[in-house]
């Protein structure tokens, strides 16, 4: 007896057969792939690049600012664990800030003084205890001939 033709191009159960392996229609990606760079190109145009502060400081009240070019800068901040956080120093130098120690600290601002760098910056944080940051401030006017300034935020004129 001949099989019946069924109307899903299968066998006579009605079932099917699946096509073999590489044998099927591949899947066109390329409208996937433009709405992906669409989505960067939007977000890349529309978000607004902002500069990250080194440190979180006070606003000013009264005082000129200091040319930071010709200065030692100092950041002291905590090291990110909240209230069980330790305070630590870094010193900012051209290729980053590293971080140092009382004594380093005093060593490294001696030297900067041989070499004509007499201003020092001081930028805490608020988060750090006033205490530490008058152990740094001793530690840099250690050395003589040290002009040290306290570094805060430049008052916002609304």
């Amino acid at each position: 007896m001949a099989r019946k033709k069924s109307l899903f191009n299968g066998d006579s159960d009605g079932w099917k057969k699946r096509p073999a392996a590489g044998a099927g229609e591949d899947l066109d990606i390329t409208p996937m792939i433009d709405v992906t760079f669409l989505l960067l190109i939007f977000f890349m145009v529309t978000s607004t690049m902002q500069a990250t502060q080194d440190s979180d400081v006070p606003v000013a009240r009264h005082g000129v600012g200091v040319d930071t070019r010709g200065s030692t800068i100092v950041l002291v901040h905590n090291d990110g664990n909240g209230l069980n956080g330790q305070s630590v120093i870094e010193l900012k130098e051209a290729g980053g800030a590293i971080e140092v120690s009382l004594d380093e600290l005093t060593a490294r601002v001696r030297e900067r003084v041989q070499n004509g760098v007499m201003d020092v910056i001081i930028k805490a944080d608020r988060g750090v205890p006033h205490g530490f940051v008058q152990e740094v401030t001793r530690a840099v006017t250690e050395v003589d001939g040290v002009k040290f300034y306290i570094g805060i935020e430049e008052k916002k004129n609304n």
